[in-house]
């Protein structure tokens, strides 16, 4: 986040070797099986796949936002109802000398589910080819949950930056908030301050020529 409340989400995601290959069964290419269009269509900015030698692959998307409370609905789209990131949330508040800034929420690993259920449309296609949709769902979610990482950094104006790590055992908190001194609005209250003084000084010093004259 920037002085003014401005700031970017990103996302680092990397798939190693073993997803790689997992993705890319049967002759497919992970471009094509990884679908980021509506990414791109909500505003997002999608880097191209990098690769690397030892057969892992990343992706990195990022969003903008203009005002701080623009950063938990940027954070749900990545996370949804299902995700890992819970309650999410960015202030900014303005007082006469300092601005607080403050980003909340938590890492829960343990709280992750695959969203299948969630889906009716592939429910009912995966009903319709006699799976067990309910195992699948378990299945899955038990490889998600042995195999995501996650870490979350923030960064905020004044100094402020901390990295959370995910436990896959807990709900881990995110709380990190910064008050930086606004040095603009010092500066132009002692200038205001020397204008009253000397504005003071001179009309103290006028009444004292007129009385002599007097």
């Amino acid at each position: 986040m920037h002085d003014d409340g401005s700031g970017v989400v990103t996302l680092r995601a990397r798939l190693d070797a073993d997803a790689v290959q997992a993705a890319e069964a049967g002759g497919a290419k992970l471009e094509d099986r990884v679908r980021l269009s509506d990414l791109t269509a909500a505003g997002w900015t999608v880097s191209p796949w990098q690769r690397t030698a030892d057969g892992s692959a990343t992706l990195v998307i990022s969003k903008p936002f203009q005002r701080a409370e623009q950063v938990a609905g940027i954070i749900r789209e990545l996370s949804g109802t299902d995700g890992p990131l819970r309650d999410v949330t960015a202030t900014r508040d303005r007082g006469l000398f300092t601005t607080d800034y403050r980003v909340t929420g938590a890492l829960d690993l343990p709280a992750v589910q695959t969203g299948i259920r969630d889906d009716q449309d592939l429910v009912g296609r995966l009903t319709a080819q006699s799976v067990d949709v309910a195992g699948l769902d378990q299945s899955l979610l038990a490889e998600v949950r042995q195999s995501l990482a996650l870490r979350l950094a923030v960064t905020l104006p004044g100094g402020g930056h901390t990295v959370v790590t995910a436990l896959p055992s807990k709900r881990v908190a995110v709380d990190e908030s910064t008050s930086p001194l606004d040095l603009r609005r010092v500066a132009l209250l002692l200038a205001a301050l020397v204008l009253v003084t000397v504005a003071v000084l001179v009309l103290l010093g006028g009444r004292r020529r007129a009385r002599r004259r007097s």
